[in-house]
């Protein structure tokens, strides 16, 4: 059974960890003992005890190995996250540190192999928000610090979007159902090459107009290309126009993405997304020949 020590969350035996997690109890032990890897605690009678951190920790190593790396290197990846002097949050996967400390060598071949790898084990999602997303905000917030932090932020930029280009389905059926673009004075259109990733994978056509689109040429588009969907991207609530929303011609499903649509007085008829999922979801609803799966494969819905 699990013990407690006062207000400590609750610790683990070895036997439990080891179902938890499907490694042998050797295993465990011997990760312990090579890599002191394993538990933080002990039972009053000197039993080892692993905290949920412990588990955790894990757990990532199990998906570094997993991905190839050996397991002394994914050990120190995981124990030692901190060596590219960046703080970044408790949800980023173990890659997103090796992603950091890459970008801040300048090391661009290990950047794109480190996102080929992970996009081909993970659905777009997940990669997005475990690994680009917490590397790329960390930058963000702190590249003024940092000796070269603008080339640090234009080289995890552009390695993400070439690496989610390249991970999403380009042989699609049909005219793009979804129309993907900022509004006028957004410049920052990563987000978006992310959604169109992801709807690749699940066999959803997209056309990416990118950043600071025009609001004439996004009505032109529109009109030509008469989508299902239009995503409209905005970061910053100072760069939106809610007017713009009111001069698109009729379409399916206008989708106000990010946090700068946050507060604004949206038509009724227009949807507010503020990450991925959310627009996923809402690109499901409308898409309806379209069945999203966990695993991004396009699925035919009988009509």
């Amino acid at each position: 059974m699990p013990v407690t020590s006062g207000e400590q969350p609750v610790a683990l035996p070895i036997s439990e960890v080891a179902r938890l997690t499907g490694l042998t109890t050797a295993t465990l032990r011997a990760w312990q003992r090579r890599y002191g890897l394993g538990a933080s605690r002990s039972s009053p009678g000197g039993h080892r005890r692993y905290s949920p951190l412990d588990v955790a920790r894990l757990r990532a190593v199990q998906q570094l190995v997993g991905q190839g790396l050996a397991t002394a290197e994914a050990v120190r990846v995981v124990l030692v996250p901190a060596e590219h002097d960046l703080d970044l949050p408790a949800e980023a996967d173990p890659v997103a540190h090796l992603l950091a400390a890459a970008a801040l060598d300048l090391d661009g071949p290990s950047c794109r192999a480190l996102l080929r790898d992970h996009l081909a084990a993970h659905p777009v999602e997940r990669t997005w928000e475990e690994v680009i997303r917490p590397a790329l905000r960390t930058v963000g917030e702190r590249w003024s610090e940092l000796p070269h932090g603008v080339a640090v932020e234009h080289l995890l930029s552009h390695v993400a979007a070439a690496a989610l280009g390249a991970a999403a389905s380009t042989d699609l059926p049909g005219p793009p159902a979804v129309l993907l673009a900022c509004v006028p004075v957004e410049e920052h259109d990563l987000p978006l090459v992310a959604l169109a990733a992801a709807l690749g994978q699940r066999g959803v056509a997209t056309t990416l107009l990118g950043a600071a689109t025009p609001t004439d040429t996004l009505v032109r588009a529109v009109q030509h290309s008469r989508p299902a969907v239009v995503v409209l991207l905005a970061l910053l609530p100072e760069l939106v126009d809610p007017g713009m929303l009111t001069a698109l011609p009729p379409t399916g499903r206008v989708v106000a993405a990010g946090p700068g649509w946050a507060g604004a007085a949206l038509p009724a008829d227009v949807r507010r997304v503020d990450d991925l999922a959310g627009a996923l979801e809402v690109v499901g609803e409308v898409v309806s020949r379209t069945r999203f799966t966990t695993r991004g494969r396009r699925r035919s819905v009988a009509r």
